[in-house]
């Protein structure tokens, strides 16, 4: 049988050195309920910060990366009325996990030559029992402490069989749900802890819902890993969209550059499945032919050429001199198709660039139109017309030419609609002008190629009609040598080419196959197990709050939301509605019930509640003394509950009657830290 995940704290001890002498104190735990009583500034919640310093775990406080404790752990104690100053400190601490094994945390708070982010590790109870242990250091409060093998979360995870799982943050990248995001649910400080509800899980560290995953984790509802699921497809479909945009934009940059233009070019990543497409055309000849029947006849033409011996200067000069005329006729006209192609470069990109700015005044009617619609859906009663300054919504020009705008004009949600059509519009319009630019630049690329050649061509006709008539045709050898450089780069970017068109169309097959699973998983999130659990918790979340005498609403009226799995009444979160005390009392049920679901129906939950003076605001004696009552119950169950409290000794014995507890009394006038005796 699998163990469940278990935290027990067997003890904990503080340690100041100063000049006079070492303070301290030792406090041992049992299994049940443990109850810390001591004198406000006596030391007690310094006792369960302590805790959860050792564990590394203050991030789960506040970013900052402050030591959590007070300055008679960093700076001055107090030690029978005087001051003496802190010289070294740390914190030990001595756990057990579900299968018994005992290992003792030490942290330094303030010693010279060892940073506080080392934690060390001694494989024994070495604090209960302090004997010559094993031992081995990690690191923590540092990137890689949930990861790395010396990371002191990762090792205390394993150690406690407490698997971490990957969960998705705000950059798409996975990374596991750190402790801190889980202890809100063990662990309630004094300060801020009883403000209100949810726990104060951190935010700062980037997690998407983080709420919400630790919740769904720490009961171990299915929930989680269908939604991790779901958030692993959608990066990966994301990833997969952008990496299809920079192969596509590399493909035409190829292409560009070889002087060869895209036929069906895709304008979504599904246009990629077809695997014919886009078709590469090359210009031969001045006809636009596709790259494979191109590579063909230049193949063919430079294959006959090379069979013909190289002919002499005389043997060519007739044929020479009628070719020079037509080379020169060829270059004039492509002179003139160039200028052309210029002209309608000029005509697409003022296009292209009009489109934009009619684009941005969409953009601006459209958010005035929106902001309009909001105005009007609060309840506004004044929010002013687009037509009554006689300006047309659509073009934006004025029209006091005699004109007049219809009394019937279209609602702001109407306009809402007709203008994100018009911008639908003209935005396909843009890309198509982008695209015919894009075709226009390549063509023109390949006009200015082909008129390079031309003239390259003239000069060496030329050249060979002057030159000796015995020599070997320069024409003759350049037109073979520019076949064999065309058709080479005709060769060598075709396959460039083939290998991105290739790369499109698997991008787009893995997109499909993402995309048709994330269409699969089921968009209800909650099984039949995560419905029970949650009824479970809210039945005991209402009998508890009929317990401590809750009466801000009918207990039976709050439940648990199965959106945000926080208290709520008629689909709100509890919240300020509530009296002090009665927010007090909903913050004791709720994490109670966490605890008792997770112990019962299985989960993640550490089986450890934690409560820093949990009497606030005033609450009532009876309530105290029935949360007291239901933390030895739970403790029963064999869950550990520490409840750290000021509560003056006659009284909390009282209410303690009848119960099983380990009570670690703190005489009044006696602080934590206290001489030890050597």
């Amino acid at each position: 049988m699998e163990l469940k995940p278990r935290l027990i704290l067997r003890a904990v001890r503080l340690s100041v050195g100063t000049a006079e002498g070492e303070v301290g104190r030792t406090v041992v735990f049992e299994q049940g309920l443990n109850v810390l009583r001591a004198g406000n500034t006596s030391g007690k919640s310094t006792t369960v910060q302590a805790i959860i310093y050792a564990l590394g775990l203050e991030g789960m406080l506040s970013p900052k990366r402050e030591v959590p404790l007070p300055h008679s752990m960093t700076d001055r104690v107090t030690v029978g009325g005087i001051d003496q100053i802190v010289v070294a400190s740390s914190v030990s601490l001595e756990i057990e996990n579900a299968s018994g094994d005992i290992i003792t945390a030490t942290r330094q708070v303030k010693t010279a030559g060892l940073d506080s982010t080392v934690i060390s590790v001694e494989f024994g109870p070495a604090v209960t029992d302090p004997g010559n242990f094993p031992t081995s250091d990690f690191f923590v409060r540092r990137s890689g402490a949930a990861q790395r093998e010396k990371g002191f979360h990762f090792f205390l995870s394993n150690f406690l069989e407490w698997k971490l799982p990957q969960v998705t943050y705000m950059d798409g990248s996975e990374k596991p749900l750190y402790s801190e995001c889980l202890f809100p649910f063990f662990y309630v400080e004094q300060k801020h802890g009883w403000s209100g509800l949810p726990p104060r899980i951190p935010t700062y560290l980037g997690i998407r819902e983080v709420g919400k995953r630790s919740f769904e984790h720490v009961l171990g509802l299915d929930v989680f890993q269908r939604i991790l699921m779901r958030q692993r497809l959608k990066s990966n479909i994301a990833e997969m969209e952008v990496a299809w945009r920079s192969v596509l934009s590399e493909l035409q940059t190829i292409a560009r550059t070889a002087g060869v233009t895209l036929r069906g070019e895709p304008r979504r990543i599904s246009d990629s499945l077809d695997e014919n497409f886009p078709i590469f055309t090359a210009s031969l000849a001045g006809e636009w032919l596709p790259i494979e029947l191109a590579i063909d006849q230049l193949r063919q033409a430079f294959v006959e050429r090379a069979a013909q011996p190289v002919r002499k200067a005389e043997e060519q000069s007739s044929e020479l001199e009628d070719e020079l005329q037509r080379t020169e006729e060829s270059v004039r006209s492509t002179l003139v198709a160039l200028s052309l192609l210029m002209e309608e470069r000029g005509v697409l990109a003022d296009q292209e660039r009009q489109l934009g700015l009619r684009l941005d005044a969409l953009d601006e009617d459209l958010q005035r139109h929106k902001d309009s619609a909001l105005l009007v859906r609060l309840g506004a009663k004044h929010v002013k017309s687009l037509a009554v300054d006689h300006v047309c919504p659509t073009c934006h020009q004025d029209v006091n030419d005699g004109f007049d705008i219809s009394a019937n004009v279209m609602t702001a949600d109407e306009n809402i609609t007709f203008i994100e059509r018009q911008r639908s519009t003209f935005s396909a319009a843009r890309e198509d002008a982008v695209r015919a630019l894009r075709s226009i630049q390549v063509r023109e690329k390949s006009l200015r190629v082909t008129l390079a050649g031309l003239r390259r061509q003239v000069r060496q006709a030329r050249d060979t009609l002057i030159g000796p008539s015995s020599a070997p045709s320069l024409a003759d050898i350049a037109e073979r040598a520019a076949l064999q450089d065309q058709l080479d780069r005709l060769l060598e970017n075709g396959k460039s080419l083939e290998i991105q068109r290739n790369e499109l169309q698997s991008l787009a097959l893995r997109h499909k196959e993402q995309t048709e699973l994330l269409a699969g998983v089921a968009k209800s999130d909650l099984s039949d197990s995560d419905g029970e659990k949650l009824d479970m918790v809210e039945r005991h979340l209402r009998r508890q709050l009929r317990r401590y005498g809750f009466d801000s609403l009918r207990p039976e009226d709050v439940e648990i939301n199965r959106e945000t799995y926080r208290p709520g009444h008629e689909g709100y979160e509890l919240g300020f509605d509530l009296s002090a005390s009665d927010m007090i009392r909903v913050i004791w049920s709720y994490l109670f019930s966490v605890l008792r679901v997770g112990e019962e129906q299985g989960g993640n939950h550490l089986g450890l509640l934690i409560f820093d003076e949990p009497k606030q605001q005033e609450t009532a004696q009876e309530s105290y003394r029935q949360l007291l009552h239901e933390a030895a119950e739970q403790g029963q169950r064999g869950s550990q509950i520490i409840i750290a409290t000021s509560e003056e000794r006659g009284s909390l014995i009282a209410m303690l009657a009848g119960t099983q507890y380990n009570l670690v009394d703190i005489p009044e006038g006696e602080k934590i830290l206290a001489p030890i005796q050597t």
